[in-house]
């Protein structure tokens, strides 16, 4: 008990680098004494499994290593855009990736040092074994974070706007809806005025959060806060009414068919 209160006072486990540094120790010493019998500390050959321990906590170094600094390189030119499942996959293959490179540059130096002849399918094992690891280390390590920049991104996010020369940033929470009308797209604000864009409701559709934002046609892009009532009319289509926000009209409706009416409850359920 004395220990675990010293370390709580002395050490600052709210540090990146020292949490996991800690934990992969604590890892390493359990699984390498588990894993193989002569190395429980009751057998009577026991013996203290430095090298292994050793191998364990530099492989798990590397892989928090490249997973952090991959996590930062995708936070500072992804994850503060859109965080979706092809971008949160993108980031998980391509960490898996580096760990491999190095994990093959590693077992050729660990071979070259103890004289050892390579030994493909223990290769093979090892790596698989290291990936799979890697995958639950990631998700263990980075989904809390990963999680607060999604809703960040959600909420706090913006809309660069280029109107010619002139570049705006509107933030989402400004944004009520987005509308194609005579093939110009426009920006309904919160605060009942439109904003003519120079963009494609196509490209508007890539730039903003699918959190907060839902394509419901051909015309529209929904911001979740500015519907005001679901109800479902005939054909199998919901009508959307949406909160008043562009001076001179009281209502604002869109229809939703009735084949992306299952995507669109999905969608607006999530949110409730």
């Amino acid at each position: 008990m004395n220990i675990i209160k010293f370390l709580k006072e002395n050490i600052n486990f709210s540090n990146f680098w020292i949490r996991n540094g800690f934990n992969l120790l604590i890892l390493s010493l359990v699984v390498n004494h588990l894993t193989d019998p002569k190395n429980f500390p009751l057998n009577d050959s026991y013996s203290f499994p430095w090298l292994s321990i050793l191998i364990s906590i530099l492989i798990g170094s590397m892989i928090i290593v490249i997973g952090n600094f991959n996590f930062r390189y995708y936070k500072g030119k992804y994850f503060v855009q859109k965080i979706n499942t092809q971008i949160l996959l993108r980031f998980l293959f391509s960490t898996l990736g580096y760990i491999s490179i190095a994990y093959i540059l590693f077992y050729l130096v660990v071979v070259k040092l103890v004289n050892e002849n390579y030994d493909v399918y223990g290769f093979l094992i090892g790596i698989s074994i290291s990936l799979l690891l890697s995958t639950i280390a990631i998700a263990i390590l980075f989904s809390k974070d990963i999680y607060k920049l999604h809703k960040l991104a959600s909420i706090y996010g913006k809309l660069k706007v280029q109107q010619g020369s002139k570049i705006t940033l509107i933030n989402y929470t400004e944004i009520a809806f987005i509308y194609s009308e005579n093939k110009i797209v426009y920006i309904a604000k919160t605060d009942g005025t439109t904003i003519i864009t120079d963009f494609t409701l196509n490209e508007v559709e890539n730039e903003v959060s699918e959190q907060s934002f839902y394509r419901a046609n051909r015309q529209t892009i929904l911001h979740i806060h500015s519907i005001e009532q679901v109800q479902s009319i005939e054909n199998g289509k919901l009508s959307v009414i949406l909160k008043s926000t562009i001076a001179g009209k009281k209502t604002f409706q869109i229809n939703i068919s009735r084949y992306k009416k299952q995507e669109f409850m999905n969608w607006f359920k999530g949110k409730l």
